[in-house]
């Protein structure tokens, strides 16, 4: 993948409720992302994927505050946030589920949840929202009392994602939520993903190495390659793609 190329007209309709333009971001030196351009609508799921070292994390740490772009901007509904500091971005919905999960081990299940509601004031919504998890996510229902550090990988992966909805959040930044995982959680977890966005609303944008799986339930995607977007366009025609599929799906 030597030029950018779009496989099909942009056709999503919905608000922008994230948009990057001509992001750089540099670690040090070295610059992890090349001017990149990405649009995230209301409602959608958008896939970004691509090999390690790709930019994929870069570009979410961009996004949620972790990280200032040395150059370009950052439109999160419709405001400029280039450089507003991540606590300030959970305030006003944007939540950020990182790679590796980063639940606090030391604490239960519910006091995880607790503290993911932090900025939330109102008690009976708090209440109100640690059930909605429970009901999305039964087995944490079943490990409420458990220090989070004591439980499987899948089951943190769910805490972590619960953890993050404890907001409401208007978007959701997933990073490989399928990393370390058994092939049955995985499924749950995609299932639920994809729940989240059909049954509430939630706008996600995804980033995951197991691409055929990102692909099968994102409305678009982008491809990203040494901090460039080299594809875009909807999510079924980038998984045709022969190029994308000798690269990212295991096709000879």
């Amino acid at each position: 993948m030597t030029a950018v190329r779009t496989v099909a007209p942009h056709t999503a309709g919905g608000t922008p409720v994230l948009e990057l333009q001509n992001v750089h971001s540099y670690y040090g030196q070295i610059e992890a992302l090349k001017g990149l351009n990405m649009t995230v609508n209301e409602g959608e799921i958008v896939a970004l994927i691509g090999g390690n070292g790709a930019g994929k994390t870069t570009t979410l740490r961009t996004i949620s505050g972790m990280m200032k772009p040395k150059t370009g901007s950052v439109t999160y509904l419709g405001q400029n946030v280039t450089g507003v500091p991540s606590h300030q971005l959970i305030g006003r919905g944007m939540a950020h589920v990182p790679e590796g999960r980063r639940i606090f081990p030391q604490m239960t299940v519910r006091e995880n949840l607790e503290v993911g509601a932090y900025t939330v004031n109102d008690k009976a919504a708090i209440n109100a929202r640690i059930e909605e998890g429970f009901e999305l996510f039964p087995r944490l229902r079943e490990r409420e009392s458990q220090l989070g550090g004591t439980m499987s990988g899948g089951e943190q992966q769910m805490l972590a994602i619960a953890r993050a909805l404890m907001i409401a959040p208007k978007v959701l930044l997933l990073d490989e939520p399928s990393m370390g995982l058994s092939p049955l959680f995985v499924e749950n977890i995609f299932s639920i993903i994809e729940r989240l966005n059909k049954e509430r609303g939630t706008t996600i944008l995804l980033v995951e190495q197991n691409a055929s799986m990102a692909l099968a339930i994102a409305d678009r995607a982008y491809v990203l390659q040494t901090g460039e977007i080299k594809l875009s366009g909807n999510a079924q025609d980038i998984a045709r793609d022969e190029t994308v599929r000798k690269a990212y799906l295991g096709d000879e």
